[in-house]
């Protein structure tokens, strides 16, 4: 598995890694919910430790794995989504995701990812720099191989909804970035599809015994359900 050079922030900046669990399908047996999770980094030291998360288990990986293209949540056994998880959980580094319970979305919506999608990303991201009160650079990370999505219209969507100076989510004069990367040469938004999985899990509840949300749970700072009304 071949890892190239990671973007990394300015010494006074904030990452955003996302990454996304489920679909947004409404047809046939498909999942309930849908999920974006986000890592929030801030600095370079918080982005190293994300990807030591991620090296420390990837040493230890048993052979049946060495030909894995890039380690995901549901392509590893619960042995090694615990340790990854729990490497996290005693990081600083902190969580928000939302959730999407699909039943409840509108039928206009259902035929238009583009615009829910985008909707769904840019509130986490406007809350997410509602709640910290950034006023410096933010880079927003995201895997390029958006389901159905076009980057440019994401792009636009992302910037407008979170500097927007009348929008209230604006706290402060920052530059907000968007860079979509090839999440396999990316450990940090490889670790955000671990926490985006954990928490899809926890939703769905097929398997209580092996619930990792408990785990991140402590890390979790801002959480958006669509449509039970925001949680934190």
């Amino acid at each position: 598995m071949i890892i190239i050079p990671e973007i990394m922030p300015s010494p006074r900046g904030v990452n955003i890694y996302i990454d996304e669990s489920g679909d947004l399908g409404f047809t046939g047996e498909l999942s309930p919910y849908f999920i974006i999770a986000a890592i929030i980094a801030q600095g370079p030291e918080q982005v190293q430790k994300c990807r030591t998360c991620m090296k420390r288990t990837m040493r230890k990986l048993p052979k049946k794995y060495k030909n894995i293209a890039e380690l995901k949540y549901h392509n590893t056994d619960d042995t090694y989504r615990r340790r990854i998880l729990e490497d996290f959980s005693k990081t600083e580094i902190e969580i928000a995701y939302v959730v999407l319970r699909k039943e409840q979305v509108y039928d206009n919506l259902r035929n238009n990812r583009q615009i829910l999608y985008n909707y769904l990303t840019g509130s986490l991201v406007a809350n997410i720099i509602s709640k910290y009160g950034f006023s410096h650079e933010i880079n927003v990370i995201i895997d390029k191989s958006l389901d159905g999505v076009s980057r440019e219209e994401f792009d636009k969507y992302l910037i407008y909804r979170s500097l927007d100076r009348d929008n209230s989510y604006h706290t402060g004069n920052y530059q907000l970035e968007v860079t979509h990367v090839d999440s396999k040469q990316n450990l940090c938004v490889q670790a955000v599809d671990f926490i985006a999985g954990a928490v899809h899990r926890h939703y769905r509840g097929h398997a209580p015994m092996a619930d990792h949300y408990h785990i991140i749970e402590g890390n979790i700072t801002v959480v958006l359900d669509y449509f039970k009304g925001r949680q934190k």
